[in-house]
């Protein structure tokens, strides 16, 4: 079924499921549309269409059953699928992206960093090793795995990008500030941080 959502209801939908998780944890069993909406800040309308598009029906004056809800998102957002995944550049970005353990509960899993600095090689990151890039073709035939996500500087993401691609990698998610050509077969998802920000502050009339 998520491939027949658009973008924007895949992201509303991620966040009821964090709503859902916490409400889960505190042991609160029904949720209604409108509290979600309040939390969030967006329609009440929007929100019973989104889980309305995924087959989950509530109960008047009861709302969503938590337990129900969170579940059906986990099944149609492949939550319990484990997608395990390389951060490739081991810096700033892709340490702090090692280090957030709250991915796991999404189905994302790192498995490992790739960096060409020296000194980082063999180092630890929690429980992740930070290997020699030119180790990387060799640990995907190893692992399997083909998702990579690519924390380096702008100067060096497309050559990098070349030698992913060549590694094997097939999904890359893309936090480099940089447009990456790519191969038909190749998936790139290309984060915009600095874009976010800036539609927020428009949004926010934030001078």
């Amino acid at each position: 079924m998520k491939s027949t959502l658009s973008q924007r209801t895949i992201n509303r939908l991620t966040q009821y499921y964090t709503i859902l998780r916490d409400y889960s944890k505190k042991e609160i069993k029904n949720i209604t549309s409108s509290q979600i909406s309040q939390l969030l800040d967006i329609d009440e309308t929007q929100v019973r269409k989104d889980i309305k598009s995924i087959n989950c029906k509530g109960k008047c004056k009861v709302g969503y059953s938590v337990f129900e809800l969170k579940s059906i998102i986990e099944d149609v957002l492949d939550y319990n699928v484990i997608k395990k995944v390389y951060v490739i550049g081991a810096g700033n970005l892709g340490v702090a992206l090692s280090k957030y353990s709250k991915f796991s509960e999404f189905g994302l899993e790192i498995d490992g960093l790739f960096d060409c600095d020296k000194s980082k090689i063999g180092k630890f990151i929690d429980d992740k090793e930070i290997y020699d890039i030119n180790q990387l073709s060799k640990k995907i035939k190893e692992t399997g795995i083909n998702i990579a996500i690519l924390t380096t500087p702008n100067k060096v993401a497309q050559d990098i990008c070349d030698f992913l691609v060549k590694s094997g990698i097939k999904y890359i998610w893309n936090f480099a500030p940089s447009i990456l050509i790519v191969p038909k077969d190749v998936k790139v998802w290309h984060e915009n941080l600095i874009g976010s920000f800036i539609q927020f502050c428009a949004i926010e009339n934030i001078k």
